[in-house]
């Protein structure tokens, strides 16, 4: 949704000479195609400054997408995550996917993000609390193959954003729920339909 790099400078304009957001792109490219993804839009809207835009701009974006894919499976930002974007990501993926008759089943999952999630203390209690596991130890590998690809993103241990950093989480999320590794999310909703 944001382009990622522009509030690490002083200017928006400064932002987009420092660095080439193509580049940046073009890393979570490579990172979306070791995990086989192929198919991603970059909006770039302005990094850390979603509370200057109306949610209505980030909604319509977002239903685009809904309209586009119709996916049965959603995931996005938690909204204790510490980044505003990530904030209003959440707000406006669940405004944007608010249940209308015959158009109520998909699921839609928060899920954490090292250097904002676990950062975030001005909430108080209110906090990540996964609610649903996924078994990941198989995958690990290819996760971290796919962070390595973010070289403007890493960072060296002992910061959040390191490889052993992903790693660490996985097994301690893996380890709370008995797995050797896992990824954690909360469902934020889930619709069954039996059929009688």
């Amino acid at each position: 949704m944001a382009d990622g790099w522009t509030s690490r400078v002083k200017s928006i304009e400064k932002g987009r000479d420092a660095v080439d957001l193509a580049v940046l792109e073009r890393q979570g490219r490579q990172a979306l195609a070791v995990l086989g993804v192929s198919d991603v839009d970059y909006c770039r809207f302005p990094d850390n400054r979603f509370d200057t835009l109306p949610m209505l701009d980030l909604v319509k974006v977002i239903e685009e997408v809904k309209n586009q894919y119709m996916p049965e499976v959603i995931y996005t930002n938690s909204a204790f995550d510490l980044s505003v974007d990530q904030q209003k990501t959440c707000r406006a993926v669940v405004t944007a996917f608010r249940p209308q008759p015959n158009d109520n089943l998909s699921e839609i999952y928060c899920f954490e993000v090292l250097s904002s999630t676990e950062w975030n203390q001005a909430e108080g209690i209110r906090t990540f609390s996964p609610n649903y596991f996924v078994d990941v130890e198989k995958t690990l590998d290819i996760k971290i193959r796919a962070f390595q690809q973010m070289s403007l993103e890493t960072r060296s241990w002992p910061h959040s954003r390191s490889l052993d950093a992903v790693n660490y989480l996985a097994k301690s999320r893996g380890s709370s729920v008995g797995l050797a590794a896992a990824e954690a999310f909360v469902l934020l909703r889930a619709v069954k339909v039996l059929d009688h």
